[in-house]
């Protein structure tokens, strides 16, 4: 049985951003397997996805569901979790802030044609929300020093959640809205997108067309 994982999900960042930042900085041995929105009706109905969602997970012959779960199992795996209960919470914390900032964002990427007269009012309210927490999560990188990592010396989810996910939300705004609002933690994005996660920003990162 292989130990390759592969992920199915669609070519597009989304909720797979983190899952693929994940196995691509540690080095991983997986596929990415990403499909079109064309192909999606045969996968949901192959059996594959428990609950005809994506993404999944496949991993020796086990097939994982829920991006949220997926990364948090990869965070355990890849010892990218907290060194104790407290840095836990602002792990999980931030990733409840990224599905806010997902479901904000849905409201106006995902319009049916009968409300696309909807779209500029829902964008300005996902931006104003993005701005949000994203002034939020600098605040917290202050307090815990501005340091090289977010939580300090040690390279976790955290530095995944803002180093992948944030870029990919400032992509379907299509203005760099981190560096707009948040300057500082702007430059902790910077190091990163040049550091661990330099090779998701190359080769997994889906610009919206």
């Amino acid at each position: 049985m292989s130990d390759n994982y592969i992920f199915h999900y669609f070519k597009v960042n989304g909720r797979g951003a983190i899952i693929r930042a994940i196995l691509s900085s540690m080095k991983a041995d997986w596929t990415n397997h990403a499909f079109t929105r064309e192909e999606w009706p045969t996968i949901k109905k192959s059996g594959l996805c428990e609950f005809e969602q994506a993404p999944v997970l496949e991993y020796k012959g086990k097939t994982y569901a829920q991006s949220m779960a997926i990364a948090f199992y990869l965070g355990r795996k890849f010892n990218l979790m907290g060194k104790d209960e407290e840095e836990n919470y602002e792990i999980e914390s931030l990733m409840c802030c990224m599905e806010d900032i997902h479901n904000a964002m849905f409201k106006f990427t995902h319009l049916p044609e009968n409300e696309k007269d909807k779209y500029d009012e829902l964008r300005k309210a996902a931006m104003e929300r993005y701005k949000f927490f994203i002034k939020k999560i600098e605040e917290r990188y202050v307090k815990h020093g501005k340091g090289k990592y977010f939580l300090g010396d040690r390279f976790t989810l955290c530095d995944i959640l803002v180093g992948a996910q944030l870029p990919t939300f400032c992509d379907r705004f299509g203005e760099q809205v981190v560096l707009q609002v948040a300057p500082i933690l702007s430059e902790l994005i910077k190091r990163l997108m040049e550091g661990e996660l330099k090779e998701f920003h190359e080769k997994y990162f889906y610009k919206t067309q």
